[in-house]
Order: C-alpha cells, then sequence, then structure tokens
C-alpha cells in the first residue's frame, strides 16, 4: 500500500471515529436525565440516533404517503433540473460577457444588484409567478445556481492572457476558433471549481421552494415535522438531505477529477 492510499485510510477512520463519538455522545446524553433536563441534549428538541435510525427504516420501506421515496425523488427530480439549467445558462452568460469588457462593465451593476437579493425573499415572488409545482422549485435552484456559475465562468473567460490572443489571431485563427479553443476550454476549468458548491446550492434552493406549500419533497417534511413539533421526523430529513448533499458533491468531484485529471489541485489530492 503506498503512502497516498495509508492517507486515505487514515483520513477516513478519522472521519469514522468522529462520526461514532458525535453519535455516541449524542445517544447516551439524551439518556441521562440531568443532561436531557440542563444542556441541549433534550431528545424532545434533538431526538436520538436510535429513534432517527428507525424512524429512517421505517420510511424507506414503506409505501405510499408514508414512503421516503416520493419525497426524495421530488427533491432530487427538482434539484437536478434546477442544476442543470443554472449551470447552462450561467456558463452562456459568464463565456459571453467575458467576451466583451463594455458589456460586461454595463450589465456589471445589474447582476450585483439582483446577486445581492436574499435567497429566500424570492420565494414568496417566484412562487407567485409559477405556482406551487415542480417550476418554481427549480426556478429558486436556478436563481442560486446561476450566480455562483457565472461568477466563476466570468472571471475564468477574463483570466485568458492578452498574449495568448493576439498569438492565435497572429496564426489566423478566426474569433469562433479561439472562442472554442482558447476561451471555452479555460472557462470550463474555472466552472468545474464552482459545480460542487453549485450543486449544493441546488439542493438548498430547491428545499427552501418545498418550504412554502408543496405537497411533495423532504422540505415539506420538515415544515410537517416543525408543526408538528416531531423533532425526530425533522432529524430524518435532515440527514437524508446531508447524505444526498454528500452524494452529489462526490459525484460531482469525480467527474471534475476525471476531467481535469492533469491539474495540480487533482494530482496532490488525497
Amino acid at each position: 500500500m503506498n503512502d497516498d492510499a495509508c492517507e486515505r485510510v487514515v483520513v477516513r477512520a478519522w472521519q469514522c471515529a468522529v462520526v461514532v463519538v458525535v453519535l455516541g455522545v449524542w445517544e447516551i446524553g439524551t439518556r441521562v436525565p440531568w443532561l436531557a433536563q440542563h444542556t441541549v441534549l433534550d431528545p424532545f428538541f434533538i431526538s436520538r440516533p436510535s429513534l432517527i435510525v428507525a424512524r429512517l427504516g421505517t420510511w424507506m420501506t414503506a409505501h405510499g404517503q408514508n414512503s421516503l421515496w416520493p419525497h426524495l425523488a421530488a427533491t432530487l427530480w427538482a434539484t437536478f433540473l434546477g442544476f442543470v439549467v443554472g449551470v447552462g445558462t450561467g456558463f452562456a452568460a459568464g463565456l459571453f460577457l467575458g467576451q466583451s469588457r463594455r458589456v460586461a462593465a454595463i450589465a456589471r451593476p445589474f447582476i450585483v444588484a439582483v446577486n445581492s437579493l436574499p435567497r429566500i425573499a424570492m420565494v414568496p415572488l417566484i412562487t407567485m409567478f409559477f405556482g406551487l409545482g415542480v417550476t418554481s422549485k427549480v426556478v429558486m435552484a436556478w436563481f442560486i445556481v446561476f450566480f455562483a456559475v457565472f461568477f466563476n465562468t466570468f472571471k475564468g473567460a477574463l483570466s485568458i492572457e492578452l498574449d495568448t490572443l493576439n498569438f492565435c489571431r497572429t496564426l489566423g485563427g478566426s474569433e469562433r476558433q479561439i472562442t472554442w479553443t482558447v476561451r471555452v476550454p479555460n472557462a470550463l476549468a474555472w466552472t468545474f471549481a464552482s459545480l460542487p458548491m453549485a450543486v449544493s446550492f441546488s439542493l438548498i434552493g430547491v428545499v427552501i421552494a418545498e418550504f412554502v406549500g408543496s405537497s411533495t419533497g423532504l422540505g415539506y417534511i420538515m415544515v410537517v415535522s416543525l408543526s408538528t413539533l416531531n423533532a425526530t421526523d425533522m432529524f430524518v430529513a435532515l440527514v437524508v438531505l446531508g447524505a444526498v448533499g454528500v452524494l452529489l458533491v462526490f459525484l460531482i468531484e469525480r467527474v471534475e477529477r476525471r476531467l481535469l485529471h492533469w491539474t495540480p489541485e487533482f494530482q496532490n489530492r488525497l
């Protein structure tokens, strides 16, 4: 086993140890009356791991309205659509403005103004326009993902040295050829750097939209749990959201590693 493999094993072991310690303290603390009454370990508010695992197992094996899978599928589908549309439009807009400094200077204050709006404040307006269905979830996710991808792509398009562009023109390259062979590859590297954050933001946007009037999704489960003061159901939704977020980021990073394996970032990563 080489040094990199050993280091990965050590890192994974520490990660597992942290999880075991946290869950152990959580479980034991909620079962000790004095701790439950005088600390944040009151099971009424934070439940306990054993109850959360039991409820998660029940939901995973249930059918119909009591099943976890339709809610998870609704959240994942809206997250996927919002992510794809947000990345596509953000990349296109960033690449376009990155080729024209004048247009970028004109559009900059408007882009900054819209990006400065609190995301959660847009939920009522988006819901008014697009209703309570999947469209409003996708639009909310797009609204968050677009700017995360746009600014990275824009910076990537602007980071190309002028000497490189002039050299390509000297060799007879047209603007279209320069765009596809120089600007796009350079911007893609910057865009991929934003994708792990973007997919997490897409999931966050969907869950926020599900808080308002939705009848499906993990966000809907959390709202129902709040209305019934059911901490166990709340934490089941949170655990599933955390697991989904980790899985989505892992998949994006695997794709990024495959496409950008030649960069120092991935050559030196554990």
